[in-house]
Parts: C-alpha cells; sequence; structure tokens
C-alpha cells in the first residue's frame, strides 16, 4: 500500500515538535490541529513549513477553546479525515494535550483499522527528543532520524514568537571579527575602556566561531542579536552576543569581560535562550581572565535548576584552545542521537514503504467507526465513586494527580503504574489516606496501622517494576494483565477506569488501549473545574475536595506555625521580601473560609541554603486540594553568605519569579498558582513585562488577568503591594475557588 501523503500533526505550547515532525514527514498535505489557545502557535509553524518546503497544502485547525474535551477532538480529526478522502494519513500526536493525543491516537486507530490498512501501526508517531527521532507504533519498524537540513537561527525564533531587531551583526563588533582590535580602535577611537574590552571579547569569541564552524554541516553562527520588544515598538526585550545552531540544537554564547558577572546573569540568560529557541537550547559563558574552578559551583548555588547541560561556563583561553573544529563543538554541547532503534521483529529488516504512486479509492470508514464486536461495550452510564470501579493510573513527576485520581473514583482497588523517573516513597500509604478520608469524611486522619487495618492500603496496589514510559503498548499489557487478574480473583463485574491525567502520554495512550479492549472508561480530572471528563459519557463535576497529603506533594517545604520573620534567617531576609510575604500570607489565611496551610521553603532558616531562596516560593498556602505559592525575591540579593548585597536587573527578577513558578508547576500543575510579590517601584511593571514574555503570554491580549485562577500553573500572578496597602486580589476567598 502506498505511503501516505497527508499528515495530522498535534500542536501544543513548544512549535519545535510539531515542526520537526512536519519536516520529517514531508507530506503533501499537512494539517496542524491545535486548540484555541495554541492557534497561533500552530500558524507560526505553519508559516515555516510554507517557507521551507514546497507542501502543496499546509491548514491550520483548532479542536475548540477546550483542549480537554475529548468529543471536539475527536470531531476534528473525524473532519480531516473525511477531507482526505478516507485515505491513510500520517499522525503526529506528541503535542498537544493528553486529551488530544489519546483522542487522535485512537481515532487514527479505527479510522484506519490494520485489517484494511496493515501498514496503520507505522503511520503513528511522536517524537522522541532525547533521541532525536520520530517513532512509531510498529516496533519492527525503524525510526526516522528527524529533518532539521532547512531549519536556520531565524526560523526557530520565529516559531517562537520572536523576531530580531537587525540582521547585520553590529559594527564594531564586525570590525573586531574581521579586522581585530586595532580596526576598531581606528573606527572608534574614544570608546570607554570598559566599552572596548566587552566589545573585544565579543568580537573574538564570533570571530573564533566563524572561523572553526564555517563549513560544518547543518550548522550555523550568528553575530550579536537583539530580540524585538512585542510590548514597545522599536526595543528590544532580549540579547546574545552570539549563537549557533547545529540542527534543532541552539548554542547561545555569552562573553562576559569578569567572572564574576556570569554568576548574576546565568538564570536569566537561560530564561531569555529557552523562551526565544526552546528547551533544545544551552548557554555557554565565555570570559576573560584565567579560569575560576568554583564558578560553575557558585550558579548553581544561586540558582540550583541551572544544571551543567543547560550552562557551560569556560575562560577565553579555554575557549579559545578547546574549540577548534566541529567535533568539539559537537563532543562538548550537540552530542551526536543515540543509535537509531533497530526492529525487533525476527527474520529480514522490515521492507521500505512503496513509492508514492496513485492510491486505490479505500472504503469509506465511518466518521465515529465503532470498536470490533469482540470487544466489550463501555457501561451505559459513568460508574459513580459509590460503586467502587477498578481504577488503573499512572504516577507522573506530580503526586497530586495520582492523589486526586483515587478522591475522585473511589475505587474498591486500583493499581498505580509508576515509570523509572516516578518517585513512589510513601506514595502509596498516601494515596490510601487520600482514599479513607473520601469515605470517612468525619473520621480523624488515620496513621498506617489504621489504614491497613480497615484494608485501605490493600486497596491501592503499585507495578512490581517500573514500566517503560515511552512504550504504550508496555503499559497497556501491564494494566489488561492486572484487570484480568483482578476480574478472575473478585469476579463482581465490577467497572473499571483508567485515569489519564498524570504520566507520560505514551502512559496515557496506553491505559486508553487497555480501557478500549475491556470495555472501560477512559477519564482526565479537569482539576481547574473540579470535574472530570470521561471519553464515552462527558463531563461530570467532582464529589467534595480531595484530602491532599502536603508534605508529600510539596518536599522541601515545612509546616509554619507563627511569623515567618521568626524563622527565616540573616541570609534569607535579605534574599527575600519576609514583611511583605507575612503580610500577604495573613490576608489571604483572614480572607479564607475554610481551613488553610501554611509551609514555609525549610531552607530559609539555613544560611547557606538560603542563598538561593528567591528560586523558590517562600510560602505555600494550601486551601483543600488548592496551593497559591508567595514569591517576592529581593531587589538586592547576596551571591554568597558573606557578601554584599548587589542590585539584581528586572531580567533577573523575572527570572526568579518563573524559576519559582516552575518549582511550584511540577509539584502542584494546574492545582497551583503563584503570585509574584514586589514593593511599588522598582519598575515592577517592566519586570512584569518579562515575566509575561517568559511565560509566552499574547500582548495583543492586553493586560494579565486581574484575579487570581487555576488552570495556568506557569503563568504567575504579579502583585504590586506594601505590607500596609494590600490590593484587594489578596482578599480572594481562595477556599471557595
Amino acid at each position: 500500500m502506498d505511503s501516505p501523503r497527508a499528515a495530522v500533526v498535534l500542536v501544543g505550547r513548544s512549535p519545535t515538535p510539531a515542526l520537526l515532525s512536519a519536516l520529517t514527514l514531508g507530506t503533501e498535505r499537512l494539517v496542524l490541529v491545535a486548540s484555541d489557545g495554541t492557534l497561533r502557535v500552530a500558524r507560526r509553524v505553519a508559516a515555516a513549513v510554507e517557507a521551507l518546503t514546497d507542501t502543496a497544502s499546509v491548514r491550520v485547525l483548532s479542536v475548540g477553546p477546550d483542549p480537554h474535551d475529548f468529543r471536539a477532538a475527536e470531531d476534528t480529526l473525524a473532519a480531516v479525515h473525511r477531507s482526505l478522502g478516507a485515505r491513510p494519513w500520517f499522525l503526529d500526536y506528541t503535542g498537544g494535550t493528553k486529551v488530544m493525543s489519546v483522542a487522535a491516537a485512537l481515532f487514527h486507530d479505527r479510522a484506519l483499522p490494520a485489517d484494511r490498512h496493515p501498514p496503520t501501526r507505522r503511520w503513528r508517531h511522536y517524537l522522541d527528543a532525547g533521541r532525536d527521532a520520530l517513532r512509531t507504533h510498529d516496533p519492527a519498524w525503524p525510526e526516522r532520524p528527524i529533518a532539521t537540513g532547512r531549519v536556520d537561527l531565524r526560523t526557530l525564533a520565529r516559531v517562537h514568537g520572536a523576531e530580531w531587531c537587525e540582521d547585520r551583526d553590529p559594527e564594531p563588533v564586525r570590525l573586531v571579527a574581521q579586522g581585530g582590535r586595532q580596526a576598531l580602535d581606528a573606527r572608534y577611537p574614544d570608546l570607554s575602556p570598559a566599552v572596548r574590552r566587552g566589545v573585544i571579547a565579543e568580537g573574538r569569541v564570533l570571530s573564533h566561531l566563524r572561523r572553526h564552524l564555517a563549513a560544518a554541516p547543518d550548522t550555523e553562527v550568528l553575530g550579536p542579536r537583539r530580540v524585538a520588544d512585542p510590548f514597545h515598538a522599536d526595543g528590544s526585550i532580549a540579547d546574545f552576543d552570539a549563537l549557533v545552531r547545529h540542527g534543532h540544537r541552539v548554542l547561545c554564547v555569552e562573553a562576559k569581560t569578569r567572572p564574576g558577572d556570569v554568576v548574576g546573569r546565568a538564570g536569566w540568560t537561560v530564561a531569555k535562550a529557552r523562551r526565544v529557541f526552546g528547551t533544545a537550547a544551552q548557554v555557554l559563558f565565555v570570559h576573560s581572565g584565567p579560569a575560576v574552578p568554583s564558578l560553575r559551583e557558585q550558579i548553581t548555588a544561586v540558582n540550583p535548576a541551572l544544571t551543567a547541560r543547560q550552562v557551560h561556563v569556560w575562560s577565553m583561553a579555554d575557549f579559545l584552545g578547546r574549540l577548534t573544529s566541529f567535533d568539539d563543538l559537537r563532543a562538548a554541547f550537540f552530542p551526536p542521537p543515540a543509535p537509531l532503534r533497530t526492529p525487533v521483529r525476527q527474520g529480514a529488516e522490515p521492507e521500505p514503504e512503496p513509492a508514492r504512486g496513485p492510491t486505490p479509492e479505500p472504503a469509506p470508514a465511518p466518521e465515529h467507526a465503532s470498536p470490533p464486536t469482540s470487544r466489550p461495550r463501555p457501561p451505559e452510564r459513568h460508574p459513580g465513586p459509590g460503586e467502587r470501579p477498578r481504577l488503573v493510573t499512572s504516577l507522573g513527576g506530580s503526586r497530586l494527580g495520582t492523589l486526586t485520581a483515587l478522591h475522585a473514583h473511589r475505587p474498591g482497588r486500583a493499581l498505580v503504574l509508576p515509570s523509572r523517573q516516578s518517585v513512589r516513597d510513601h506514595v502509596r500509604e498516601s494515596a490510601a489516606r487520600t482514599l479513607y478520608a473520601a469515605e470517612r469524611p468525619d473520621d480523624p486522619r488515620p496513621d498506617a496501622a489504621r489504614l491497613k487495618e480497615a484494608g485501605y492500603r490493600d486497596r491501592v496496589r503499585f507495578t512490581a517494576a517500573p514500566v517503560e514510559g515511552s512504550d504504550a503498548d508496555e503499559v497497556a499489557a501491564v494494566a489488561l494483565e492486572w484487570l484480568a487478574a483482578e476480574g478472575g480473583a473478585a469476579g463482581d463485574g465490577a467497572s473499571v477506569i483508567a485515569d489519564i491525567t498524570t504520566g507520560t502520554k505514551a502512559m496515557s495512550l496506553g491505559l486508553a488501549l487497555a480501557a478500549r479492549e475491556v470495555g472501560a472508561c477512559t477519564t482526565y480530572q479537569l482539576v481547574h473545574r473540579r470535574s472530570i471528563v470521561c471519553m464515552v459519557h462527558g463531563e461530570a463535576a467532582l464529589e467534595g475536595r480531595a484530602a491532599v497529603d502536603w508534605p508529600l506533594v510539596l518536599p522541601g517545604y515545612a509546616p509554619l506555625e507563627g511569623p515567618l520573620g521568626a524563622r527565616v534567617g540573616p541570609v534569607g531576609r535579605v534574599q527575600v521580601d519576609t514583611a511583605l510575604l507575612e503580610a500577604a500570607r495573613a490576608e489571604l489565611t483572614r480572607a479564607a473560609s475554610g481551613p488553610v496551610g501554611v509551609w514555609m521553603d525549610a531552607s530559609l532558616p539555613d544560611p547557606d541554603a538560603s542563598v538561593t531562596a528567591q528560586e523558590r516560593p517562600s510560602l505555600v498556602l494550601t486551601f483543600g486540594d488548592r496551593a497559591v505559592g508567595l514569591a517576592a525575591p529581593a531587589w538586592r540579593r547576596l551571591r554568597s553568605p558573606g557578601a554584599e548585597p548587589r542590585a539584581v536587573s528586572r531580567g533577573a527578577w523575572a527570572q526568579s519569579v518563573f524559576a519559582a513558578t516552575t518549582h511550584l508547576g511540577v509539584r502542584c500543575d494546574v492545582a497551583g498558582t503563584v503570585l509574584a510579590l514586589s514593593r511599588p517601584g522598582a519598575d515592577v511593571g517592566r519586570a512584569g513585562e518579562l515575566v509575561e514574555w517568559i511565560a509566552h503570554a499574547d500582548p495583543s491580549q492586553g493586560e494579565p488577568g486581574t484575579g487570581l485562577v487555576f488552570g495556568e500553573p506557569l503563568r504567575p500572578l504579579l502583585v504590586a503591594a506594601a505590607p500596609g496597602a494590600l490590593p484587594p486580589i489578596l482578599s480572594t476567598d481562595v477556599s471557595r475557588l
């Protein structure tokens, strides 16, 4: 059968996977499917594909305003299938939400069933970023190395919504790169010594990179570039001294004349690099003077999230001596992808797909193809919490989704599938305690002995070994094996629910595949709407609020009783505005109609650890199953214990806010939100614009919302306040949200 001539690629907040997939599949027709919230991203990807390829048709479609609506996603794919004349098409489900991915993959399987389209499994793809390859659902079919030959730095910036202010290198740097410092002195004899040193450092770095990488394959070198400011015409919002691209990976090179400048600029530099080029970007600082062995450790001390993989620090001598060829560059920053996966089927290698030719007219498939009659049908109505269904779910990076799944469904028996990256310590006991509280809300909090005695611990099981988080078939097999054993042992005809809220997309798809085989419900928790949506039965409200084991969800935090100032050490009091944090805490607690838990960053009393306090929410206030992080990075901070406080830039302040936001988002996902507090003045307005830019806000949508809401965990809300003059938002009753 002919290879498909069309491809459907899902698009989420990150544009790079969709762009790489579209270029790699290289079909005549491309359909990019997004939600209303990511249409801007999809349109930028479409423009890039049209500029780089001869694709005959590129369309952008939306599933609507709700990316968690199974039916809307399926209806959109059904319309695409009709428009393609029911002919075969590739699917890449890397982007979009889990609901979009699962709905698309299952529809693709039904619309192009294997009995009529034997290669259908090899037509479904997802991008394996660790291997730089498109993987298929057919383990006997080789991966496709991603195609990047037509990608350049401008394209990567544009798909992320960034434009250069100019194309050419600034003249002073260009003079040094082409003619050395003598050319600079001849043209600009009156430069100050500090400016002259900076220009010479940038020029030396750029000249060296171009000299040794000019002939490198699929590699590009640009000199200084400024990024146009979306908030202010004719302004810039970020800049880079030099840029190196290899494939789709980018190295942002910053030249500094003083090693100490690296420490204070590292966080903002990484933030702007990833905002403009995506998560594949890395940063190299090249500083003048001798190497400083402790510089790398100083950076990590200020911001532990800046790993050695993201940030590299070389002296100028090291840079000139270590990087003398493309192989040096690739070995240090762009290691070649892992060897492509070989087919597992015994015997001959899989045959290549036939050359394209006329495609026979297929028999039309119904819009919403019914499952084969051999599969049991889902129940007529969604099983309620009182029916004690069987539950299969997974454990992701955030434990909160797993705990709330137990509350939402209140299963008679549950299986939790962890991956190798999951942290499962104490999760079983906490899950059992959540289930106990859901069914016995008036009882006191049970201890481990009571949970075991009442049988709650035995109702929650984990797989003996972690599952492979990128293998949907393995996940499905493990879930089906457990369900078969449960059915054989119990024989009570209990309904089955597969909750796909947590874990990787492949794990979610695997659970949905298992649910399809046994006629189960596939559900996703809409935490921000306090509801669950079932793939078969639609959306239903949750009953009550989950009793979350917050110590498990918030590692690194300790309960706070009494005033914050009494617990924070002298270093912590410099790094964050404790008085403002205390005032905001008191006001939010006063406004709450329900109980409030208060959790303090446990590093604040430690004179060494609290030097990084500005990178995390200092306080987390919990309202049932909601969490509000309070972050108030100081505008003057210490870089190390015993040092003198230094003023920080607006970019560094914004980066600290976003680091705190990411920190809470990993733990609480959509059930958490961050209020970033700053006193009036200190150019709070510009810092707020930088925060919005890092969070990929759309300036055309006007001012950010002024209400405290949940559902956008990576978009903090900036609040200008003083302890004696707090704004109305801090009087919100979060217990009712």
